[in-house]
């Protein structure tokens, strides 16, 4: 008897070992079996088929010690060595069309899990508090979705937590306080309904591109050294945000009460009673004598405004009205002083006259002459991109006309600002006025006139151009569709979606052309007979664009890419800078192809360095697929789509790699040329997989 069950043992011991049930492998069946019912609550119990479509079998451990490739397929990656080899080491379940709810039970029953990405689905409910039981946690992405409620406070329970993206859900409530514990070094809650301050987060260790509180309804002040995000990292929010040099100086808190005789219990003596009726009647006295001062400074200022329209009435200085605000010129300053009228939503950019120096504004409403006239420049380049209106106003536009109109401020840079002003007859132009230009008047004015021939699709034509000592102003076509800036980092109303990998393709392809047509096509047409050798020299040579950048990439009525404000802050074409002007180009452009594979925004005032220390940090660390923006990798499939992404990765490096052990870096010429050899492959690929 004994034999005969010692003999059945073994055999089913033997019969175990070749059961084709279950591979071995380190994580238990209870694990497995609680990730696949994890995934079946993210697709909205479907029974089991995205999990049959992933590759999860919760008969299969998904992890093989020592190797980081998981059997359940791409989605799934597995530690290959140290103490949780042959365990999971984050799911990817980004862009796959779930639209249930999270079970953080189900998902922390596998605590070495570091990673979990659920970007741009559209799952509903709220984040579990349980999350908190996934102690490993590094990242925990959930942007892109449907959920809703207030973000747990037990998140900050996550010590290891480093990454944090929340943003473009229906989160409310107020952002934990105790998340500015943890050592974040990304967080993104922007476009959510988050409410009351923001945490005094620890910045030191975030990037500027890795921090966005924006489109919610937070007040109060920004966080201590926060100024390096830029301002469009915090607003639009509630009214009342404040702090740093981004927002105005937030108001002092209140005074603490005072333990006067309000909160005496009654037992003190006289002495004590007279005693607190003089402070009380000494507070009296300090706050009416305030209020009367008050008084009296609002009528002063109440004066001097009635004092000065009447002066400026009689030099014929009538402001004009704009909209909702009325723009006023301040003959001292070159910025516009506004008085409100109506109320103006936040978002929206209230319409001015177009602030200019003072002396050239009151001598055009004087009806005098101004001390230069507008330039308008023959009708230059393609009719795909300037239309006949606005050519037509061009022809006819009077510099008094610019600022008598109405004018809405588009947007601020470092080298001005731009405004949207639509003159008589109903044409919108827009027009760039040039802050500090790098070059005197007659330069620029010879400058303008050079640019003017441009004829290039993608190069943007100037219609006309100002010029004097304390003023130069560009003028251009309007264009409708706005800017590669808006597009890339809009907000989440804009009805265009996400650009595809072909269409930000293009985008390159079509900015590189019109880059290299600057440096080496438009020569001569600048000086003359009797110009000096060095005037005909600096006629023949290129000009650099030199400020290019996303926001002044422009889509034309076909949604064709065209390059604007091209040459206005160029140095001079025969100077000792031009050749430095060249490589800033290149660098500048090199920026533009980071945004467009990351989709991340450079700072307004900045040449885009921490965007390319950042995307260098990241490829260090060879986790090269998180550089791309889960947009682009949504729309690609993979395999060789992914190649080419990451060879433009490749010419963008080259071109802002300033460091001095590099190569030089390459000229627009062969830029363009590896973006449309690039450009070509992916168009026979795309033929052949049609």
């Amino acid at each position: 008897m004994a034999k005969a069950l010692t003999a059945l043992a073994a055999a089913l011991v033997v019969l175990l070992a070749c059961c084709p049930c279950r591979v071995r492998g380190d994580e238990s069946p209870d694990v497995t079996a609680s990730l696949v019912s994890f995934l079946t609550a993210l697709a909205g119990d479907d029974g089991g088929q995205t999990a049959i479509r992933l590759g999860w079998n919760a008969s299969i451990s998904p992890c093989v010690p020592g190797n980081k490739i998981s059997l359940w397929g791409k989605t799934v990656q597995c530690f290959d060595a140290g103490g949780n080899n042959g365990h999971i080491k984050r799911i990817d379940l980004d862009v796959q069309g779930l639209n249930g709810t999270i079970d953080a039970a189900l998902l922390c029953a596998a605590p070495a899990v570091r990673v979990v990405n659920l970007y741009n689905n559209s799952l509903r409910g709220g984040l579990p508090e349980g999350i908190s039981a996934c102690s490993g946690l590094t990242h925990l992405i959930v942007s892109g979705n449907q959920l809703s409620g207030n973000l747990p406070p037990s998140v900050a329970q996550l010590k290891s937590l480093q990454v944090i993206e929340v943003s473009r859900n229906n989160f409310s409530g107020e952002l934990p306080g105790d998340l500015s514990k943890l050592g974040l070094v990304r967080f993104l809650a922007n476009d959510n309904h988050f409410n009351g301050t923001i945490p005094d987060f620890n910045l030191s260790n975030i990037q500027g591109l890795s921090f966005d509180v924006s489109n919610n309804n937070l007040t109060g002040s920004i966080p201590k050294n926060a100024t390096r995000f830029g301002q469009e990292r915090f607003w639009p929010n509630a009214a009342g945000i404040c702090g740093g040099t981004l927002f105005a100086p937030c108001p002092p808190p209140p005074p603490a009460p005072s333990s006067g005789s309000e909160a005496d219990d009654g037992k003190g003596d006289d002495n004590d009673n007279g005693m607190d009726n003089k402070k009380k009647t000494a507070r009296k006295i300090v706050m009416y004598l305030g209020y009367v001062l008050l008084g009296a400074a609002i009528l002063a200022f109440v004066l001097y405004r009635i004092c000065f329209k009447k002066k400026r009435s009689k030099l014929g200085l009538k402001s004009k009205s704009g909209g909702g605000r009325r723009g006023v010129y301040d003959s001292s300053r070159l910025t516009t002083t506004t008085t409100t009228t109506t109320a103006t939503s936040p978002s929206k950019t209230p319409a001015y006259s177009l602030p200019t120096s003072g002396d050239h504004s009151a001598a055009a409403d004087a009806g005098g002459a101004p001390a230069a006239s507008l330039v308008v420049l023959s009708r230059s380049g393609t009719a795909s991109i300037t239309s006949n209106a606005a050519a037509a106003a061009a022809k006819e536009l009077r510099f008094e006309d610019l600022l008598k109109s109405p004018a809405e401020l588009l947007g601020r840079g470092r080298f001005g600002s731009s405004y949207k002003v639509v003159v008589p007859g109903g044409a919108a132009l827009a027009v760039k006025r040039v802050k500090d230009a790098a070059v005197d008047e007659e330069e620029f004015r010879r400058l303008m006139e050079r640019v003017g021939l441009a004829k290039h699709p993608a190069v943007l034509p100037p219609l006309a151009f100002y010029c004097a000592m304390q003023e130069k102003l560009v003028v251009y076509e309007f264009q409708s569709n706005g800017s590669l800036a808006k597009l890339l980092h809009g907000s989440i109303e804009n009805s265009q979606g996400p650009l595809d990998w072909p269409a930000r393709l293009h985008i390159a392809a079509k900015v590189a052309d019109g880059m290299v047509f600057m440096h080496t096509t438009l020569r001569g047409g600048g000086a003359s007979s009797n110009s000096s050798s060095g005037e005909k020299a600096a006629a023949d040579a290129p000009i650099a664009h030199g400020n290019l950048k996303a926001s002044n990439v422009l889509f034309t009525a076909g949604m064709d890419p065209c390059i604007s404000e091209y040459g206005i802050t160029a140095p001079p074409s025969a100077g000792r800078d031009s050749a430095a002007a060249f490589r800033a180009d290149v660098y500048a452009f090199g920026v533009l192809l980071l945004e467009l594979l990351t989709g991340k925004a450079t700072s307004a005032q900045g040449n885009g360095a921490e965007l390319a220390r950042w995307v260098t940090s990241v490829i260090r660390e060879e986790w090269t697929a998180e550089v791309f923006d889960r947009a682009l990798l949504a729309g690609s499939g993979v395999g060789s789509t992914e190649q080419r992404m990451v060879r433009l990765l490749q010419v963008a490096m080259r071109c802002v790699d300033a460091s001095p052990s590099s190569a030089p870096p390459p000229t627009m010429r062969e830029v363009a040329s590896m973006i449309n050899s690039i450009r070509d492959e992916d168009d026979r690929s795309f033929s052949l997989e049609a």
